[in-house]
């Protein structure tokens, strides 16, 4: 069968690249041609225009009277992705190694519509692309409504990033998943937002788990050593995810590793500012334990097996795709609000965990196939 995925691959996110990754090679693993769908809408270009600076706030109205100043104060802006740009291009050679796209590139709706690709089955997923609260999730392309015969639309695993969604979405939202021939979802919470719209809808795992444990491995070419707690604070800004790594570091006596996806981190003994989606695995399989604010860090210690720690994301209202899927495998004592309170946890019982983990992978794999018959 001759497949198209659609999903957040190409935006410099670990979890969106391999994510990707992963639902391409199980389909293609089980004998069918897949490519994904090269879509990068225009609001998702500004990652890495060094050059430019953000489309709102003071440098914006600045630019909007001396608009030669740009280059000048948008690089300043960006210094740090600037600094980091070799992060960059290991993420564009992963696309280019790893990710099979369709050789035409779209940026928009209307240019999927105008040129529609062509596919036995459209796929929309996973991760967070019916998030309404982003546009993502206002995007009729991450519901596949570019091809108009509704029979090859169905979705691996997609996410609302949230336990509910604004009633002012609600009409676009079920409007969209109404013309899916079928729907599978990433979070038990989503189930239930596609239940209150008169639908139904699967949970499955993210398709990071299709892929087998030693699957992952066989990718890591690196051996990033030992002695050391991961930190992956996506977005720098919470103070507990700082005060639990340094208190675990003087503890256990280890160092403490940052995966940085836009500056430095002061308090950490090394800064890892060029990784890839490779690295990214490389580092979380040889840590002691990973900190994160990120669903796909806290997948990939469970992956891996791995002690960890996970935080809500700091103003950001989705932390359901991170406690359902802890809720789901038994480990809901690892996921962390506030350092005041905090006791270690158990020591993770991995063998039940990947047992529970098997039992949904599997479940998810009949589902999957079930539908690209």
């Amino acid at each position: 069968m001759k497949i198209k995925t659609i999903t957040c691959h190409d935006v410099y996110n670990y979890g969106a690249s391999l994510q990707a990754y992963a639902l391409m090679t199980f389909l293609m693993s089980h004998g069918h041609e897949v490519e994904i769908i090269d879509y990068l809408p225009r609001n998702k270009r500004r990652r890495y225009e060094y050059f430019k600076v953000a489309p709102t706030g003071f440098f914006r109205r600045i630019v909007s009277f001396l608009p030669f100043l740009e280059p000048i104060l948008g690089l300043w802006q960006n210094r740090y992705e600037w600094l980091g740009r070799k992060r960059k291009y290991s993420f564009d050679s992963f696309k280019k190694e790893s990710l099979v796209c369709t050789s035409r590139k779209y940026d928009s709706f209307e240019d999927l519509k105008s040129d529609r690709p062509s596919a036995d089955l459209f796929v929309a997923g996973s991760d967070q692309i019916w998030n309404v609260y982003y546009d993502n999730g206002r995007d009729p392309s991450f519901y596949c409504a570019f091809e108009p015969d509704t029979k090859k639309r169905i979705s691996y695993a997609a996410s609302f990033g949230a336990n509910t969604i604004p009633e002012d979405s609600e009409e676009f939202v079920k409007g969209m998943l109404s013309q899916m021939k079928a729907i599978s979802v990433r979070e038990s919470s989503g189930v239930a937002i596609v239940e209150r719209l008169g639908l139904t809808a699967q949970n499955v795992l993210d398709p990071v788990f299709l892929l087998t444990p030693q699957a992952w491995e066989s990718m890591c070419r690196t051996d990033r050593g030992e002695g050391y707690i991961l930190v992956y604070d996506f977005l720098h800004n919470d103070p507990n995810v700082e005060a639990l790594a340094k208190f675990l570091a003087k503890k256990y006596n280890k160092k403490i590793v940052s995966i940085n996806d836009f500056r430095p981190l002061g308090y950490v003994d090394d800064n890892v500012n060029d990784a890839g989606p490779i690295e990214f695995l490389e580092y979380i399989k040889n840590a002691d334990c990973v900190i994160s604010t990120s669903f796909h860090a806290t997948a990939f210690s469970v992956i891996f097996s791995r002690p960890f720690y996970t935080f809500p994301l700091v103003g950001h209202g989705n932390s359901s795709r991170m406690v359902d899927f802890l809720n789901m495998i038994g480990l809901d004592d690892r996921f962390v609000t506030d350092m005041a309170n905090f006791q270690e946890a158990r020591k993770i019982d991995y063998e039940s965990v990947h047992e529970n983990i098997n039992q949904n992978r599997s479940m998810s794999i009949n589902w999957l196939l079930s539908q690209v018959q």
